[in-house]
């Protein structure tokens, strides 16, 4: 495995999606009943408060909204100044097609700029109760233990890329009314990301323990010591329930104490369809049976027909269940 250079490193904790983790109540959301998410009220709009728009989950879009399709991609370079200059530049683009009922289809891909053979993909559909992931290209696989929980927690971290981004930010980030709009249809009200004046550095990530290896030192020095310098953008909102229909920003991050190191960031996520435009969800053809024993001699008797699967369980039936 090609390991990334270190200031790649700092890309890491950037990679938007993964900034929710750390959320306690992203967390509880995402592992909380998926039908407590369908039954919820449909969301309902402040104007005077847009920053609401961006923290809305692609439930809550979906109860507004109906089905819908959205994309979102973010682009990170990092450079360093000095005898020691170096350019980094990393992609990632993910797209998701969520219905209405609640089941979903998301893909995510990450480009870390080293060359041929190092993009990373995933693929997950959570349907008809069951989910089916992948790491592309390969073929999908059933999940049937994880009962749509980890598949929320993916969807959810790429779709809120553009919330990751303005915790970065923090109170450095001002949304200003922009007037009314129009977006795929609806009536919607438009905002200018700016970067607020003599407004206080964001909140430093909490610290995750003394000893750490040094990629991980080098990702604390940016959560810790980042520095917002420029943001530029906009965003469109639904009028009526704040989905964040369109999402543009363009910025740029200093590091405290490392002169001439500067991360500039650029996100684009947009819904692209609603309603009877949106396809439905459906479960992959020839998906594989979950494996979660590793090949050996009893997987070799399951395929010669001499070993029923889930014969040796109690009962003789097979199980969803993880075993201890």
């Amino acid at each position: 495995m090609r390991r990334l250079h270190p200031v790649l490193a700092v890309l890491a904790p950037l990679a938007l999606a993964a900034c929710s983790r750390g959320d306690p109540e992203a967390r509880a959301r995402v592992f909380a009943p998926g039908e407590a998410a369908r039954t919820a009220p449909a969301p309902t709009f402040d104007p005077a408060h847009p920053e609401a728009a961006l923290a809305l989950g692609p439930d809550a879009v979906a109860r507004g909204l109906g089905s819908f399709e959205w994309s979102g991609a973010v682009a990170w370079t990092v450079s360093r100044d000095g005898d020691d200059a170096i350019r980094v530049h990393a992609d990632e683009r993910h797209a998701i097609r969520q219905s209405a009922a609640g089941e979903f289809e998301v893909q995510a891909e990450i480009d870390p700029g080293l060359g041929p053979g190092s993009v990373t993909g995933k693929q997950v559909i959570w349907t008809g109760g069951m989910t089916y992931a992948r790491a592309l290209p390969a073929a999908f696989r059933e999940r049937p233990t994880d009962r749509g929980r980890d598949a929320r927690r993916f969807r959810d971290e790429s779709f809120g890329m553009a919330a990751a981004l303005a915790r970065l930010y923090g109170p450095a980030l001002r949304l200003e009314p922009a007037g009314d709009a129009q977006a795929l249809g609806r009536p919607a009200r438009r905002y200018r990301l700016v970067l607020a004046q003599a407004a206080p550095p964001a909140a430093p990530a909490p610290a995750k323990g003394a000893s750490a290896d040094p990629d991980t030192k080098l990702r604390r020095a940016f959560l810790e010591g980042r520095v917002p310098l420029t943001a530029d953008g906009e965003l469109i909102a639904d009028a009526a329930t704040g989905a964040p229909l369109r999402v543009h920003l363009t910025g740029t991050f200093g590091v405290k104490d490392q002169p001439g190191v500067t991360a500039a960031v650029e996100l684009l996520a947009q819904v692209q369809a609603l309603g009877a435009q949106v396809a439905p969800i459906a479960a992959p053809k020839d998906a594989l049976p979950d494996e979660r024993k590793p090949a050996g001699p009893s997987t070799a008797l399951e395929a010669a027909g001499l070993k029923k699967r889930g014969a040796d369980r109690a009962g003789g039936e097979p199980s969803d269940e993880p075993e201890q």
